[in-house]
């Protein structure tokens, strides 16, 4: 097997003087696999070109064809296709990354300000440990775990600042090398009762180190945590060794940097979403930098992040279409008012905006004004950058009619800002067609003022449940009742994931399972025409829901690199494999009793009259790891092909296929469709 280029084609309105973007640009290369690279995304690794996912896969009987790597094509290389994903929110200046679970708070003297590790989805997991250094050797006689009373949190139900392991080793050293264990207790007392104050005879020690193994989940949603306000390394006399103020340093295991993560890994994984190809990106949910509680945090002073602003242009200089959520209140309207600080908050609250309400714009007329006010000044900064403006994220919770008046209100103001500016209705939480409908009936016209509209399908589903089996049908029957309802628009998947998280449980999925899964999705809402987002690009704050193209493997501290799991590579190939096709109607049909799921693409020939078509099919229900196969003849009914080759997304291949005719059929005799996307592309010409 070798690498080729087969797939590159010319760059639509390239020229001479035009310059291209090079993926070199956003990564290095630190190592090659013969003549493929390996890209470093800061420390996330990608190979090149598909890895080989299924070794020794065969698509077609008798084949004796060469098998040859496609170059998976960047953003810009990609006409268009409708793949895509939201990242978990995006670059961020230093003063907007919130971080108040630093471990710089384990020795600044105050146990209100915390440290938890990150979370996990097992208890045993992995330790979690804490080291404190000493500017010097002192004698040490007892060591504190000091808990906050009330600790960095949202809702005030999160037990930040007080999750103590099951169980505790302490160490110490006075050159870093050889360790005395001075604690060792495997039936810690926990959290609320026993002693926090854990005293042995007085010894000289300059490195002191807490192994936490057993730990609670009691730290909101991350899952088993070790969280502490405070550690003290006290003296014979009782005097605290382990503070900042007196020269003393700490390094912990891991870090929870929140859902939103740390500005670090955003800069560094941004960049992915050209590497994998995808033309659509969804951002302003719930944390990021676009919400307008982060754009005004003074009153009447409205202000985009710098680096987020970037981060919109840069993704639209790449040829990546932007998908902006105007989302979510404010905590200045609130009645009473609450007036953030800002600097004080990054290291004293949680500013999870997903779980600390801060209202919608329908509570007061004050909340309404200063919504409008946000929302002309996005589409006025964001002109020309941005595809769709959508107005809130899953809002049924506020109910039908507060959103219309929400809905009402906006659109005037984002067309009186550009008229240009193309709306999508704010997705719904589940394919909740009722609800949507029922807005585009309520508010006569509305349909006709839309330019999109969303919604968030699957999260871990069974597929075969009947909710899934019967999506493509439920879709198709939805387009119609909206388009009698005047809206013409495109459709958009904006949020749906499934999920491999270790240690899992029997409601996960494997790796390769989540793989197959989401090539098996995102195929079908591009043979549907709708736009398709997996949730999330990467993810590092969450690893017990896994939400997240790549691996999160152990927690380390400072950062937490990632690396891609096979969804990555198979998602990649999809994105370079349906570039420039759109949703078609082909008739196809498949020999033998085995039912499969089809769809068809079709794109112009360049320079040529005729069309190249894509049959894309598997077999439906749940999938299992391996190679799953199923026998079939392929007819492609009314189309006289010269020539046709089957791509395998898995590991990133094309094969010429042997064809026949029969009459005006094409006959692709022995194909073995997979239990994940099977891509057969034929060239079709007039008059032949």
């Amino acid at each position: 097997m070798r690498t080729s280029c087969g797939f590159h084609e010319d760059i639509e309105g390239e020229g001479p003087d035009k310059i291209k973007p090079n993926i070199e640009d956003y990564a290095t290369i630190e190592a090659y696999v013969g003549d493929v690279p390996v890209y470093a995304f800061g420390y996330t690794y990608i190979y090149g070109v598909s890895p080989d996912l299924l070794p020794g896969v065969v698509m077609q009987e008798e084949n004796s064809n060469e098998i040859v790597k496609f170059k998976p094509k960047k953003s810009w290389e990609i006409t268009n296709n409708l793949c895509g994903s939201t990242p978990a929110r995006e670059p961020k200046s230093m003063w907007r990354d919130d971080q108040p679970l630093l471990p710089i708070h384990l020795i600044d003297g105050d146990p209100e300000t915390a440290w938890s590790s990150r979370g996990g989805t097992a208890p045993d997991r992995q330790p979690e440990w804490i080291r404190i250094d000493l500017p010097a050797e002192n004698m040490v006689a007892s060591v504190a775990l000091v808990c906050s009373k009330v600790g960095p949190s949202p809702g005030g139900n999160l037990k930040v600042g007080k999750a103590l392991p099951g169980d505790l080793m302490i160490k110490l050293s006075r050159d870093a090398k050889q360790w005395e264990i001075v604690y060792d207790n495997r039936h810690f007392s926990g959290p609320d009762a026993g002693p926090t104050v854990i005293e042995f005879a007085p010894r000289p020690a300059k490195q002191i180190w807490l192994i936490a193994t057993n730990l609670p989940q009691k730290v909101g949603f991350w899952g088993h945590s070790f969280s502490l306000g405070e550690v003290e390394i006290r003296a014979p006399g009782g005097n605290n060794l382990a503070l900042i103020s007196r020269g003393a340093g700490v390094q912990v295991s891991s870090t929870h940097y929140g859902y939103g993560m740390d500005r670090f890994t955003q800069d560094m994984l941004w960049p992915i979403q050209y590497d994998l190809g995808f033309k659509w990106t969804r951002v302003g949910y719930d944390m990021g930098m676009y919400l307008w509680s982060y754009v005004e945090r003074e009153k009447e002073n409205l202000r985009i992040d710098p680096k987020a602003d970037t981060a919109i242009t840069e993704a639209h200089n790449n040829a990546i279409k932007v998908i902006l959520c105007l989302d979510k209140g404010n905590w200045l309207y609130h009645d009473p008012p609450r007036k953030v600080d800002w600097k004080k908050a990054r290291t004293q609250e949680m500013m999870e905006t997903y779980y600390d309400h801060q209202g919608w714009p329908h509570q007061s007329a004050e909340m309404m004004s200063g919504w409008l006010r946000y929302v002309d000044y996005m589409v006025r900064h964001f002109k020309g950058r941005v595809t769709y403006y959508e107005i809130c994220n899953e809002w049924q919770g506020i109910g039908r009619e507060n959103y219309l008046k929400i809905v009402r209100a906006t659109i005037p103001v984002i067309k009186n800002a550009d008229a240009d500016a193309r709306i999508m209705l704010g997705s719904t939480g589940g394919f909740d067609r009722q609800v949507i409908l029922s807005c585009l009936k309520a508010e006569n016209g509305l349909g006709k003022q839309l330019d999109a509209i969303g919604w968030h399908p699957f999260y871990q589903t069974d597929p075969d449940s009947p909710a899934y089996r019967s999506y493509r049908e439920d879709v198709e029957q939805f387009k119609k009742e909206c388009a009698t309802l005047g809206f013409k628009g495109q459709y958009a998947a904006t949020e749906w994931t499934w999920a491999a998280p270790y240690p899992g449980s029997a409601d996960w999925c494997s790796e390769m399972q989540k793989a197959k899964y989401s090539a098996q999705l995102m195929t079908t809402h591009c043979g549907l025409d709708i736009i398709s987002l997996y949730n999330e690009t990467f993810q590092t704050g969450r690893i017990d829901w896994d939400c997240n193209l790549l691996r999160n493997a152990f927690s380390v501290d400072p950062i937490s690199p990632a690396q891609p799991q096979p969804v990555y590579y198979v998602l990649r190939s999809i994105s370079t494999v349906l570039d420039g096709f759109r949703a078609a109607d082909f008739p196809v049909r498949f020999s033998g009793e085995k039912k499969f799921d089809c769809y068809a693409f079709k794109r112009d020939l360049n320079g040529m009259k005729g069309q190249e078509v894509i049959i894309a099919a598997w077999i439906p229900g749940k999938t299992k790891d391996g190679i799953v196969a199923a026998k079939s003849d392929v007819i492609l009914l009314g189309a006289q092909a010269r020539q046709a080759w089957v791509l395998d997304i898995f590991n990133g291949t094309e094969q010429e296929l042997n064809i026949t005719r029969n009459g005006n059929n094409t006959v692709i005799k022995g194909m073995l469709v997979k239990d994940y996307p099977v891509f057969v592309r034929v060239s079709v010409y007039d008059n032949e």
